[in-house]
């Protein structure tokens, strides 16, 4: 009885001590931001009280020539007018007017009849990265949808960051409100 006692007492006490090391050793790793999107060309935050929809990271050398969502967020969600925000990547390599025209075309080609692109504005975003902002209508009926988007590319990736409602429920002030937080840079040669 004895021997199973301090038997006992000698693996509560090593496991005490490995408990400590590895507390003092290995410090928590902060939760990344769900409402913070960020690589080495970008970041972008979505607005308070969105929620985040997902993540689908892709390398610079594997993003296709059709444009495939990143990451999106849902913002007011449970409210009538809630809105979704899509951060959508392709691979590109030419300027920005002609991103902005590729773009057009893969909405036309996409979205079917009745899409309507227009108020193509230029911009720059939050740290003179030059840009497009531009508004899309599609759809038909109570089914009819409103999306305003910017577009840039960084040397290596044609960008759009947009958000989308019902018609009605969200007008071009908001969306710039909604997608302002972002900066950009040309991508850096050195990365993967």
């Amino acid at each position: 009885m004895k021997r199973i006692f301090i038997c006992l007492r000698v693996a509560l006490l090593a496991f005490a001590v490995t408990g400590i090391a590895r507390a003092q050793v290995a410090a928590p790793t902060p939760t990344p931001d769900p409402l913070v999107y960020t690589d080495p060309a970008m970041t972008f935050k979505a607005p308070d009280g969105s929620v985040s929809l997902g993540r689908n990271p892709i390398d610079v050398d594997k993003l296709s020539d059709d444009l495939q969502t990143i990451a999106a967020w849902v913002y007011r969600p449970g409210h009538d007018d809630a809105r979704e925000i899509q951060l959508q990547m392709e691979s590109f390599e030419g300027p920005t007017d002609q991103w902005e025209g590729a773009f057009e075309s893969q909405m036309h080609s996409g979205e079917g009849e009745g899409v309507l692109i227009r108020g193509k504005t230029p911009m720059t975003l939050l740290n003179g990265m030059p840009a497009y902002f531009v508004e899309i209508t599609s759809g038909e009926g109570f089914s009819s949808q409103k999306e305003y988007a910017i577009v840039w590319v960084d040397g290596q990736r044609g960008i759009v960051l947009s958000v989308t409602a019902r018609v009605g429920d969200i007008g071009e002030d908001e969306a710039k409100s909604e997608l302002h937080d972002v900066t950009a840079v040309r991508y850096p040669t050195d990365q993967p």
